[in-house]
């Protein structure tokens, strides 16, 4: 019997000589790489090799999907099929077929996964599986839900995997109710830990308290609790829920918690406020890593504690931990929020990430962008913009160059800089165009305000959420009447609801812009909306 978790042995060595010998070796030996690296000169040479080496390679390789080499030794062997002419033939081969099924989930090529498994012509429960995993790992509901409906055999993995799909998919309730029918009409097929942690997903995206506390009782009924994964889980559920209390009663109960565990209760209390308990958890923890501190780090900034935030920096520097982006960002925001030496502070936290080599993702700019704003040099604030090469330069980076130039006063610049990010075919969004229509409003630039309210709606497809509208709202409301401005109120794709008309109202009433109310009034009566 072969070992759980071992590569396929391939085909007896005696079938295989030259450049397939040498394949079958590098198999044999666990070497991908080298297995991988052969492909090219089989298909210059014109030899397709054989399914069982190919499905044994396809095992080699799922066996360490984390590896960095990962993605680029499995595109090659899905190329090389493809290059060989084996494509047409892949699908009769359910072992093989199984396995390029799951490099293509990996891959992130769902689409391809399914045009694969459409044209098998008697996919084994396995090949069923093998999609409702991969869906699965990618939060994909509708499509699992189709494959688990069209499933011939099902068993306790395909309601597992189907349940997980359906619970990160946004189909929260579909997972509850599909526990149901497991329990209640497929007894004999059982549960086990996998059930349950996709059962708790979905609880934890439901935020269903009771919900949370009926699962509680379930699962210690059911002796589960002794199980640490489910019982960090479940504390988590809780922590969404904001039952904090119900959280520390549970992490009470856990005989043997691991790191995870501990960071858990330490993240809930943290955030919860209750920030004496948070402390005095994180002290007691046998073992500590960088998320247990960054949990601290985070619930002391969030209440107001930020000096206690930067103490907890430098004594996490001292016992020698590598700080990560979470942290860097968090001291970053205490930082900028410091009424005394917040510049030098924050620069400092620059200089360290610089002598470091850590790499400045776009979060740590966008929050360093941040500090320099708020702690007053606007300047530092633009270099480090404009030093940042143009492809970390997304809507985030945008966004908070533009918000640090409204702090400021530069109105007009956020909207010079927006045309600048149109012009280098960057993608706006909602955020970018708030902040747009907010300079609009404070330059009393009424026309442009609606050329870009009608952009985003327009162009982008971004609907416009409560801000941009009480944004324009105030806008119009303050401006000369115009028969433009008219035209527009009547004419907007976006309907707005009854608050927006009184403030726009009101705002008409107060400067007394009669011209402007009467147009609205008579819309108004035209909608039947007095």
């Amino acid at each position: 019997m072969r070992v759980p978790g071992e590569p396929p042995p391939p085909a007896s060595p005696r079938h295989y000589s030259g450049l397939l010998g040498a394949l079958h070796h590098c198999i044999s030996g666990g070497d991908a790489p080298a297995a991988v690296s052969l492909l090219p000169t089989l298909a210059g040479s014109g030899l397709r090799a054989p399914f069982p080496l190919l499905s044994s390679l396809a095992g080699l390789l799922l066996l360490r999907p984390a590896a960095p080499s990962f993605s680029s030794l499995a595109g090659r062997l899905l190329l090389y099929v493809r290059l060989a002419g084996l494509k047409r033939l892949v699908p009769h081969s359910t072992q093989l077929a199984d396995r390029l099924l799951s490099l293509h989930f990996l891959l992130g090529r769902p689409r391809d996964a399914r045009r694969l498994f459409a044209k098998m012509p008697r996919p084994s429960a396995h090949s069923y599986n093998a999609m409702l995993a991969g869906y699965a790992r990618l939060a994909l509901a509708a499509p699992a839900a189709e494959v688990f409906a069209a499933m011939p055999h099902r068993e306790l993995f395909s309601y597992n995997a189907v349940m997980l799909a359906l619970g990160r998919g946004g189909e929260e309730g579909g997972a509850v109710k599909l526990y149901s029918e497991l329990r209640n009409s497929y007894p004999s097929l059982g549960y086990n830990h996998h059930t349950f942690f996709a059962l708790l997903v979905a609880c934890a995206e439901l935020m269903d308290r009771e919900l949370a506390r009926q699962f509680h009782g379930h699962l210690m009924a059911l002796g589960f609790l002794s199980d640490v994964n489910i019982a960090s889980s479940l504390l988590d559920v809780y922590s969404k829920c904001g039952c904090v209390d119900d959280a520390r009663n549970l992490f009470e109960e856990i005989p043997i918690k691991d790191v995870h565990t501990w960071t858990t209760i330490v993240c809930a209390c943290a955030e919860d406020g209750q920030l004496a308990t948070a402390r005095q958890l994180f002290d007691q923890m046998p073992e500590k890593n960088i998320s247990s501190w960054n949990a601290l780090i985070e619930g002391y900034v969030c209440h107001g504690k930020r000096v206690e935030a930067l103490n907890m920096f430098q004594q996490l520097l001292m016992e020698g931990l590598l700080p990560d982006q979470l942290t860097f960002g968090s001291c970053l925001s205490a930082s900028a929020a410091m009424p005394m030496h917040s510049l030098k502070l924050g620069e400092q936290i620059h200089g360290m990430l610089l002598r470091s080599g850590f790499d400045l993702n776009v979060m740590i700019i966008s929050s360093l962008i941040d500090m320099y704003s708020k702690c007053g040099y606007l300047d530092g604030a633009k270099q480090l913009f404009e030093l940042t090469g143009t492809e970390r330069k997304g809507a985030m980076l945008w966004n908070s160059i533009m918000s640090a130039l409204c702090h400021h006063g530069h109105a007009k610049d956020v909207i010079g800089l927006f045309v600048q990010m149109i012009h280098e075919r960057q993608k706006p969004d909602a955020n970018t165009f708030l902040l747009v229509l907010t300079a609009c409003c404070r330059c009393s630039l009424v026309e442009e305000g609606i050329k870009f309210f009608d952009l985003m709606n327009e162009r982008y497809m971004i609907v416009p959420g409560q801000d941009h509208c009480l944004c324009m709202v105030d806008l119009v409301g303050h401006a000369s009447s115009d028969d433009k401005v008219g035209e527009w109120i009547k004419s907007s794709a976006f309907t707005f609801n009854k608050q927006f008309w009184e403030i726009l109202v009101r705002n008409c009433t107060i400067d007394g812009n009669k011209e402007l109310l009467n147009k609205v009034e008579e819309h108004l009566t035209e909608l039947d909306h007095p």
